[in-house]
């Protein structure tokens, strides 16, 4: 089985459009595609407030994946589809378990030629979405709980990614949270060519460096 590319996409996590700018000047310089985190207070403890309207004005020239950690996905969804930049959404499976659900919003954004993501947290089982994976354009494996920057690594995901991988062998495997040069090699060993570090980046004097370390 061939080994898939791994790409680093950074991901932001900002609690208000101030710090959604100081974040995205951080990270924009070296990198053409990001992922910005959306939380809405209720599928997560915390809330953020940052709107398509300031994305689209700071973000022009790069491509976007939106990560949708919220309860009402449908008005986040269409929302968000508005962007030109945005080339793939991700949501939750835990936000609305309702596979017809889930198969309406993925057609929805197919005929809007925007990729799909479905996300899971780490107590989710591959096997309660085992119906519905191949429709996706990637799973996104959560390793902490969604919501807040700089947790510990639930080491127990890598068996879900090596099983992922070995029944998808071509299907994109994203590990978003806790993603740093601690977690990075077993990650992508395990089989995911995605990664999404958030505060390694942010808090690192040089991304250049960060970067490095990852590679």
């Amino acid at each position: 089985m061939p080994k898939k590319k791994i790409k680093i996409i950074p991901s932001i996590l900002s609690k208000n459009k101030a710090e959604f700018i100081k974040h995205w000047k951080k990270i924009s310089p070296y990198f053409s595609y990001a992922q910005i985190d959306i939380m809405d207070g209720e599928f997560t403890k915390q809330k953020n407030s940052i709107t398509p309207e300031t994305v689209r004005l700071m973000t022009k020239k790069h491509k976007l994946e939106i990560h949708l950690m919220v309860d009402g996905v449908s008005k986040y969804i269409t929302r968000w589809a508005k962007l030109k930049n945005v080339k793939k959404i991700i949501w939750h499976y835990e936000a609305n378990k309702n596979t017809q659900r889930i198969a309406a919003i993925n057609n929805y954004l197919k005929n809007k030629k925007i990729k799909t993501g479905l996300a899971i947290n780490p107590n989710t089982s591959l096997a309660s979405i085992k119906n519905i994976i191949s429709d996706f354009d990637t799973i996104q494996i959560m390793g902490v709980t969604p919501g807040k920057q700089g947790q510990k690594f639930q080491s127990k995901v890598i068996t879900k990614i090596k099983a992922l991988r070995y029944k998808y062998p071509n299907i994109n495997i994203e590990v978003d949270g806790a993603v740093n040069d601690k977690t990075f090699k077993a990650i992508t060993k395990a089989g995911a060519n995605i990664v999404c570090p958030g505060s390694y980046f942010q808090k690192a004097d040089s991304i250049k460096e960060a970067l490095a370390k990852l590679k």
